[in-house]
């Protein structure tokens, strides 16, 4: 039986970050009786030379697909709401990705190459989304208290609309382990702003 279209919303402001035309969002009945909340961006990458260090077109092509693999492994398959008779809404990420050229995109990604392990600051600028990368940002590396984190995997919360929680100040800065600090795993309150749109959804269709 083919997915039933319950909502779609179109470039959506996101997170605490309100970031502009990050996303669009659709709510979809599955036949399992789960529901499936699809986010899905347009990715526009660039690739930058670095002196002597030069991409090739498939190390362009490999980081792509690395990149969307690397996101999904850590995001995709989120639990965003239980419903009545232990039915589920799940976060499934869709990307559509072009290297170069020209589109009309939610987010630009320019990656520049870099030596093995070197280090380079990696970015997202929300009000232009626009987000700078590198060629090491799809290699765990240490960060706080051990803790390992790809710098991709973190930045693409800041594509959500999610903010820092590192720097001392934020609420959560001792929860070392979460993703937006220095690890990788998911919290619920990643989802907050995703279940608000949910939430209106449900009750417009009276979905419980």
């Amino acid at each position: 039986m083919a997915d039933v279209l319950i909502e779609k919303e179109g470039n959506v402001t996101a997170g605490a970050l309100h970031v502009k035309n990050a996303y669009d969002l659709k709510l979809l009945g599955k036949s399992s009786g789960d529901y499936e909340l699809s986010l899905f961006m347009k990715l526009q990458f660039f690739f930058e030379d670095n002196g002597a260090l030069q991409w090739g077109n498939q190390e362009k092509t490999d980081y792509v697909y690395d990149w969307v693999r690397a996101i999904k492994s850590a995001w995709n398959g989120v639990i965003i709401k239980r419903l009545k008779n232990d039915k589920r809404v799940i976060l499934a990420l869709d990307f559509q990705t072009q290297i170069g050229g020209w589109m009309f995109d939610h987010w630009e990604i320019t990656v520049t190459k870099i030596k093995s392990g070197d280090f380079r600051t990696s970015f997202v600028t929300p009000a232009a989304t626009e987000v700078t990368l590198d060629s090491e940002d799809l290699t765990k590396v240490v960060k706080k208290i051990g803790f390992l984190q790809r710098g991709a995997v973190h930045e693409f919360g800041h594509m959500l609309g999610l903010d820092d929680e590192y720097p001392l100040t934020s609420t959560f800065s001792l929860d070392s382990g979460s993703v937006m600090n220095s690890g990788e795993n998911m919290r619920d309150r990643y989802t907050d702003g995703l279940r608000v749109w949910l939430e209106k959804v449900l009750k417009k269709k009276g979905i419980q």
